[in-house]
């Protein structure tokens, strides 16, 4: 059996003597944490765990589209499909950077009657993260309804749209992180393997751990279709490379029960939305290495802060707004899955014996 999602809790259960390669696998999640899950889509490093890969990389050979240009065509194709379909587009807000420009986008592309179709998911932290985006744009001119509802609406009629994938164009989480511990002088400086040995080391504590993991990190470098040429690009080129596919499935892990019969690959191609997860914004993200940060932490995502301030005129959302996790908190009000195999069939539990891969670069 070949998985394409997998909790890491689960899989880190078996026995270490039975299934080689899981004691150093387990170490990745103390440098990214427990709750990353990792599938290669350049097909480089071989896990201990068979995996079937959704998500290839595109090419980007003369990309020459706008950021911008590409969201406004994204909500335009998401808004005509809805209305040919009949449904309502359900769209997953937090307030924070990522869910703002999918709301902007569609606000700015949709007729009168094409905004009737939004429905805003959201929560009283939605509001608090952008108290003047929900009383500008939101309150009494859209539909809403409880962000902790998304559960029972996965694999209904309606879109379910939300904002993944947006980190992996831009960066990664762990930026911030580099940032605080050693200084964002070290971002546009040319890749330093002894900068990750100290900032790796200190999350693994020992070398002989974190020298495995920066010659496997190195490998997943030489795969890339571009040249990773400084610290910020090798942190990119990681969360690009590994986590694409964990994030494009996590939200189906919640699906409730009662509608686990409806979700098919028809289902997930046409009415589970990932906003910024098409071809031609990974080509963007390739071709414009130079548009992700400037030189400090909230300059992080800058195109799509500068298309919400154009729309918003919010000047101190623009200049001081910071990436903040939200999923966790909703995920952790719902059940959850625990597995998604090939055939899209999803389980609490599995015994590792049914996807345990002997040959693997960790054992």
């Amino acid at each position: 059996m070949r998985l394409l999602y997998y909790r890491p809790r689960k899989v880190l259960r078996a026995d270490p003597d039975r299934f080689p390669g899981f004691t150093k696998f387990s170490r990745f999640f103390d440098i990214y944490g427990p709750g990353v899950v990792i599938v290669d889509r350049t097909a480089t490093i071989r896990m201990p765990i068979k995996l079937k890969a959704l998500a290839p990389l595109p090419a980007f050979e003369g990309f020459t589209k706008t950021y911008e240009e590409i969201c406004d065509a994204r909500a335009r194709e998401i808004l005509s499909k809805a209305d040919v379909a009949d449904v309502d587009v359900c769209v997953s807000w937090s307030g924070g950077i990522d869910s703002t420009l999918v709301l902007i986008s569609l606000l700015k592309m949709g007729s009168n009657e094409q905004k009737r179709r939004i429905v805003v998911l959201l929560s009283e932290e939605s509001i608090t993260e952008n108290p003047r985006f929900w009383e500008e744009h939101i309150h009494g001119k859209l539909r809403v309804d409880s962000s902790v509802l998304f559960s029972h609406r996965l694999g209904t009629k309606d879109v379910l749209l939300d904002g993944e994938h947006n980190d992996q164009l831009f960066g990664s989480d762990v930026v911030g992180k580099l940032i605080h511990q050693l200084g964002d002088e070290h971002l546009h400086k040319p890749y330093s393997r002894d900068l990750f040995s100290d900032f790796f080391g200190r999350s693994l504590g020992d070398q002989a751990t974190t020298d495995f993991y920066l010659d496997l990190f190195e490998r997943l470098k030489a795969a890339a279709p571009l040249s990773i040429e400084t610290n910020f690009l090798y942190l990119w080129w990681i969360n690009f490379a590994l986590k694409w596919q964990a994030v494009h499935l996590r939200r189906l892990l919640h699906t409730a029960p009662r509608n686990i019969r409806n979700i098919d690959q028809r289902y997930i191609d046409t009415k589970y939305v990932h906003f910024f997860g098409t071809d031609d914004f990974q080509r963007w993200s390739m071709a414009n290495p130079d548009k992700r940060i400037k030189d400090t932490w909230n300059t992080y995502k800058w195109p799509a802060k500068d298309i919400i301030y154009d729309y918003t005129k919010d000047r101190e959302y623009r200049d001081s707004k910071i990436k903040r996790g939200s999923l966790k908190a909703l995920f952790l009000q719902q059940h959850s899955y625990s597995f998604i195999d090939e055939k899209l069939g999803f389980h609490d539990d599995l015994s590792p014996e049914t996807y345990y891969e002997p040959h693997n670069d960790f054992s």
